[in-house]
């Protein structure tokens, strides 16, 4: 029998049995904190670097010399799409009406300090805290994560099932799940998971033999306990770290296990065109897992990113495909929040890229002969939107600022979470130094 057919024939039997987690119907796994707008945030790293040229500003190739605008992101923006020199694969929208006339459009928010990189600024929005220099990316950082402000501040049954960190891109991203700050760290952390490592051939092998890791890092894991366990008095499953109960253990276990099968006998449904596996991108892939937790589990807490538009560095007519598609999915995914019977009208979602891209080109041109760009820390780079998006009793709609003052920054983006969840104010004072976009709801 070949591989790949015995793999999915391993997959489909040990999910035959295994029944989707049953969530309550009122919502939520336990009782409500403080004052909330919504029990739901949905929390979009529109990553990858974005300039507000070819996004909010829908400048499409006027920058490259070429005399054509429009809107490559016709799921969040409204606008019409550029008629000429097509240089992407056009799909059609999927929402009833532009995301950003269902919420809050900030056209100019400001990256203001620490480098522009990646990581830097996924930690920046996550924490709502800039980094001042380059981050070491092999451990987390020093400022609690907005899960640990969450699990700490507004989740009185202390599991991680409620709060959910997805990204598309391992390296650093798994450390962004909890920081180093003595008063929060791993107790309080997110689950963690990487669709595109698991839902592939190679997860199907580690998970369908019951390895309960992530699959990249399983042998390293394996080591680490044995050593644990050899020379100290307690295992390894005991030592601080982030908690999930049995009986959630086993429900997160049964979903990982029930989506593999799906997705290995086609059946998933995921964010692409009639739902075709073929037209998917790995943000795609990440979005359309991202829908199955929040289906599955409802938490109240989500953060997903993309990170294919990082392509930009040198091939700048795929990014403006990533852009599109990425739009799609986000399209997609505020259309299935919208199906779900306790998700829908009780869920606010924000997008935000972690930076942008700098005003001039670098040396490399793509097939097109377009110049690319890099993200070194210009002014432009620093120059990004954010997106707010909710139902009308809770977010204003069809609400647009150009410029305002104070200026709103990333690092407003964590408070304005606490303040939606409803723990912002049990926050110690000094910890969050962004303030709350507080115009963007009723």
């Amino acid at each position: 029998m070949k591989r790949r057919k015995f793999i999915k024939n391993t997959v489909l039997t040990a999910a035959s049995s295994i029944a989707t987690p049953y969530i309550l119907p009122a919502g939520r796994l336990f009782a409500p904190t403080g004052t909330r707008i919504a029990n739901h945030v949905v929390f979009v790293l529109f990553a990858g670097g974005i300039r507000n040229q070819e996004s909010v500003d829908q400048q499409y190739i006027a920058n490259q010399g070429m005399n054509t605008e429009g809107n490559l992101m016709n799921n969040m923006l409204e606008g019409a799409a550029p008629t000429s020199n097509i240089l992407y694969d056009q799909w059609a929208p999927i929402v009833d009406q532009p995301l950003s006339k269902q919420g809050t459009l900030y056209k100019e928010v400001l990256y203001k300090n620490g480098p522009t990189g990646h990581y830097n600024g996924h930690t920046v929005s996550m924490t709502g805290a800039y980094t001042e220099t380059g981050l070491n990316l092999n451990i987390n950082p020093a400022s609690p994560t907005i899960f640990e402000y969450y699990r700490k501040h507004s989740d009185p049954a202390q599991s991680a099932i409620n709060a959910w960190w997805l990204s598309e891109g391992l390296g650093p991203y798994p450390s962004l799940n909890y920081s180093r700050h003595p008063a929060y760290g791993p107790a309080y952390g997110a689950n963690y998971l990487r669709p595109l490592s698991i839902f592939n051939e190679a997860g199907f092998s580690q998970l369908g033999n019951a390895v309960n890791y992530q699959t990249d890092d399983v042998q390293r894991i394996l080591k680490v306990k044995k050593i644990l366990d050899n020379n100290f008095l307690q295992s390894a499953n005991d030592l601080p770290g982030i908690k999930n109960s049995d009986e959630n253990r086993e429900m997160i276990k049964s979903f990982i296990l029930q989506k593999m099968a799906d997705a290995a006998n086609g059946t998933m449904e995921v964010a692409s065109p009639n739902n075709d596996y073929g037209l998917l991108t790995s943000d795609l892939v990440n979005i359309s897992v991202a829908w199955h937790v929040l289906d599955n589990f409802a938490p109240e807490l989500t953060v997903i990113n993309t990170t294919n538009l990082d392509v930009c560095h040198d091939n700048f007519s795929l990014y403006l495909n990533f852009l599109h598609k990425a739009d799609y999915g986000i399209g997609w995914l505020w259309n299935k929040i919208q199906s779900h019977p306790v998700l829908a009208n009780d869920t606010i979602m924000i997008c935000i890229p972690e930076h942008g891209r700098n005003l001039e080109t670098n040396n490399l041109t793509d097939g097109n002969g377009f110049g690319a760009y890099d993200h070194t820390g210009d002014a432009n780079s620093r120059k990004v939107f954010s997106l707010i998006v909710g139902p009308p009793d809770k977010v204003k709609q069809d609400q647009q600022f150009t410029t305002m003052n104070p200026q709103p920054e990333c690092i407003d983006i964590a408070p304005t979470i606490a303040h939606i969840l409803g723990f912002h104010d049990l926050i110690p004072g000094g910890m969050l130094n962004g303030r709350v976009l507080e115009e963007a709801f009723l």
